[in-house]
């Protein structure tokens, strides 16, 4: 089946994709520094530019080390800066443009999967392209593909892992054990744990239903299957260990000081409230809920039932579902599954759980339109499919393109910068300034200091001994006693004044509720 109209939407969805992607580079209104990066993106991008710079893995001006960050990409980030001589906006763009490829070729890694576990189903190609279009055109995911963080190249990988090892798997009662095949698929999941330790999460689910499929499906081959999940998870384990022992070694734990700093005060089940939005901008790939209306009750009641009745059918389409599918199902499932319960009653950082469950997306999309081609399929016959994908692409096609210009509409409003700029305007280069969310001001003035403890493993001290102010009052950060000068952040740091240490050393300068802004001085400047 060859639709004009399917074919010709199609190519639109990726091209829409592809230019809401590159249009920011052309920096109309300041968009190339303000529209994709977002706060955290910043912290990975200064911390990439003190590598380049010599400093290594470091933030306030290469004084202060730091693990803070996923490592893989931080260091693809590097080879930017360091191409560039360090330079802000063309290390940005650098970054930027390395998304844009990263996201291309997710994209095509997603329709590949999709068409080779459809293979036995009609139109399965029109099917994968669709999907692999919708999830690359969708402004649910676009930001996340070109935050400047790890997420793009971390999607990226997992995709190609699970491609990598399927293509595998459902030939595998008809290979003969290769040592080699399992080292391969463990060295791409050791990468993987290096673009986002939670890979572990993928690397679990691969191996283990890897093993249980051969003592559920082929008893014969469950020993073999054994061997080969051992090497890939042991293969995985040596490709991941240098992060893991410069982490233990370096700053005393596996985990980045980021996730203890993020987990600290992190309460049981404290996230599940922001799971129902996220899934549902997931399940329906191209719908985002906006942020302020995601915790009202009657748009959390809808998300949560739509999540639930997802579920159900998923559930019973599996039933429908062909042997290679399911394989499909329950690895993914199982990846899924970890990530959404580990962030969603494990953890903290509520406003990060989008990002964290992004890597389920494009197997949600799989599934979505997977279940809507095939139930029309049921309910209407093979005659009607043409006209659905046709006239349902073209209708998505026009959602994506009106969605995707009201990113661009807000790309100029970046929720940082208004701090960035009253920094460079009022105070040295010399100074040093503290903040809780120092991502965005400490890539453009050098001596920030981070005090939320997720790049500064001393302030993490602080922070967990309740000793922050006490910080900010008296540590030095160089060889000339320099000690924090301002604080500057969302208004929200002008609270700050109720701490002792704050107030017997700092004046406030500034309090803007407009704008979002506080401004703390140290006294006597």
């Amino acid at each position: 089946m060859k639709s004009p109209v399917l074919v010709a939407s199609i190519i639109l969805l990726f091209s829409v994709g592809l230019i809401s992607r590159i249009a920011p580079l052309f920096n109309v209104g300041g968009r190339l520094l303000q529209q994709w990066p977002t706060e955290d993106g910043y912290l990975m991008l200064t911390i990439a530019r003190n590598i380049a710079l010599g400093n290594g893995m470091s933030t306030a001006a290469g004084t202060i080390p730091t693990n803070g960050t996923q490592p893989l990409f931080n260091l693809i980030e590097a080879v930017g800066f360091a191409a560039v001589g360090g330079d802000k906006t063309l290390g940005v763009a650098i970054a930027l443009v390395l998304q844009i490829i990263m996201s291309l070729v997710a994209a095509r890694f997603l329709f590949l999967l999709a068409r080779r576990v459809l293979c036995d189903r009609p139109y399965h190609r029109e099917i994968a392209a669709l999907t692999s279009g919708l999830w690359y055109s969708s402004s649910v995911a676009i930001p996340h593909t070109m935050n400047c963080l790890e997420t793009g190249l971390y999607v990226t990988l997992v995709l190609i892992s699970v491609y990598v090892w399927y293509g595998k798997e459902i030939g595998c009662d008809h290979l003969r054990f290769s040592a080699k095949s399992a080292i391969g698929i463990g060295i791409l999941l050791g990468l993987t744990f290096w673009a986002r330790i939670d890979a572990v999460f993928l690397i679990a689910a691969i191996t283990s239903w890897h093993t249980l499929l051969g003592l559920w499906e082929n008893r014969q081959q469950f020993f073999r299957r054994i061997v080969e999940s051992t090497i890939m998870g042991l293969t995985s384990i040596v490709v991941a260990s240098p992060w893991l022992i410069n982490n233990y070694v370096n700053f005393g734990s596996l985990m980045p000081i980021s996730g203890t700093a993020q987990s600290a005060t992190a309460s049981f089940g404290q996230n599940v409230l922001e799971l129902p939005s996220k899934l549902f901008e997931y399940a329906s790939i191209v719908l985002p809920i906006p942020q302020v209306l995601e915790r009202a009750l009657p748009v959390l009641l809808v998300t949560s039932l739509v999540v639930l009745i997802y579920a159900a059918i998923s559930i019973f389409a599996a039933f429908k579902m062909t042997h290679n599918e399911r394989i499909l199902l329950y690895v993914t499932a199982t990846f899924g599954a970890c990530l959404v319960g580990y962030y969603g009653l494990l953890f903290g950082a509520a406003h990060f759980v989008s990002r964290y469950t992004f890597p389920i997306s494009p197997f949600l999309a799989i599934l979505t339109v997977t279940m809507v081609v095939l139930g029309w399929e049921r309910w209407s016959g093979l005659i009607g499919i043409r006209q659905l994908l046709s006239l349902g692409t073209l209708s998505l096609l026009v959602l994506a393109l009106m969605l995707n210009l009201r990113l661009y509409r807000e790309g100029t409003t970046h929720p940082h910068f208004q701090v960035v700029r009253w920094i460079e305007e009022n105070a040295s280069e010399e100074t040093w300034v503290g903040a809780v969310q120092t991502g965005t001001l400490g890539f453009f003035h050098d001596r920030t200091v981070n005090l939320d403890g997720k790049v500064n493993p001393n302030a993490l001290a602080a922070k967990l001994e309740r000793k922050i102010p006490e910080y900010v009052a008296t540590q030095t950060f160089d060889d000339r006693g320099g000690k924090i000068d301002y604080l500057a952040d969302w208004i929200g740091i002008a609270s700050w004044m109720k701490y002792p240490p704050i107030s017997q050393n700092f004046e406030v300068v500034v309090e803007d509720r407009q704008a979002n802004l506080a401004v703390l001085r140290r006294k006597f400047l």
